[in-house]
């Protein structure tokens, strides 16, 4: 059995199982595994009704849930448990859901063990509270919003960005990166991020089917960018964000008009997980989720 690696060339081969599914993680959509393939080092098998999706970290072979309707899940489960068995490893399993930790836990009980990954957890928001931040509990990111207004009136724009605007969203990345330096505020995953990033841009032609990357500027000068994508019919997904803190109310605005202009009409929005970096925990809280989606490490022991 072969497992391809998740190149452009899987984009044709997933993305039919993908839209077979409505599974709310961030993990879940091509443009995610195709950003973050050269960490993971993600691959795929297509089997008769579903696809199987793997990856290795730190030495370690591990399964995300594969992609199959509610009815063939369990043939799809058996299948990875019996590559683990043929192969001699442990089972790993990442981004498994609690309704397949359940079912396993009826079949292997303390055989396995289950863990809940909050670090892993996707923050989900209701669609309209990010697009209006009506209520009491917005005004302060309302009160930044309005102050960019006005003090910005008249010399910012917005719109979808093309690919002679990526090397604009790559100099706000780096100069991005390096404030975080000057903060002991940086961590290897930013690097790798950054990598990721610039494999969408430098293949945007043909990711831009789904994905899309919206951007501000003040001025005629990019500020703030962000890709996202739709994650299934009812919820958006934001990839990444980026703006320049110096300029105050421009996280909220792009955050907000990026929905505003883009997914008008989705009920929800995942927003991804923290990492267990206390900042961006602190940061995702602050808009408010409505849930969350639950992660769990399912491994034996």
């Amino acid at each position: 059995m072969i497992f391809k690696e998740i190149n452009l060339d899987a984009k044709a081969d997933l993305d039919p199982y993908f839209d077979l599914v409505d599974y709310e993680a961030c993990e879940y959509c091509f443009a995610t595994l195709y950003m973050w393939q050269h960490v993971y080092e993600t691959g795929y098998y297509i089997g008769e009704d579903f696809a199987v999706l793997v990856g290795e970290y730190e030495g370690d072979s591990f399964s995300i849930l594969p992609l199959a309707r509610k009815e063939k899940m369990r043939k799809a489960i058996d299948f990875v448990l019996n590559c683990f068995k043929n192969k001699e490893k442990k089972i790993l399993l990442r981004g498994i859901t609690k309704e397949v930790v359940d079912s396993l836990k009826e079949e292997f009980g303390d055989k396995l063990e289950y863990i809940e990954e909050r670090d892993l957890a996707d923050y989900v928001y209701d669609g309209e509270s990010l697009r209006t931040l009506a209520g009491r509990k917005n005004s302060k990111k309302r009160n930044h919003i309005n102050y960019f207004l006005s003090e910005y009136e008249g010399r910012y724009e917005y719109r979808l960005l093309e690919q002679s605007d990526f090397k604009d969203c790559m100099r706000l990345l780096k100069k991005w990166e390096h404030e975080k330096e000057e903060h002991d505020d940086f961590d290897e995953s930013m690097d790798d991020e950054y990598i990721g990033i610039k494999k969408i841009f430098d293949n945007y032609e043909i990711l831009k089917d789904r994905t899309k990357v919206f951007g501000v500027f003040i001025d005629g000068k990019l500020e703030a960018f962000s890709i996202g994508e739709y994650l299934n019919h009812n919820m958006a997904l934001i990839h990444v964000e980026k703006a320049n803190p110096d300029v105050r109310g421009l996280y909220p605005f792009i955050n907000k008009q990026f929905l505003v202009s883009e997914f008008p009409d989705v009920e929800f929005v995942n927003r991804e997980e923290d990492m267990g970096v206390e900042g961006l925990r602190k940061a995702k809280l602050s808009y408010h989720p409505v849930r969350f989606v639950e992660k769990y490490t399912v491994k034996e022991k």
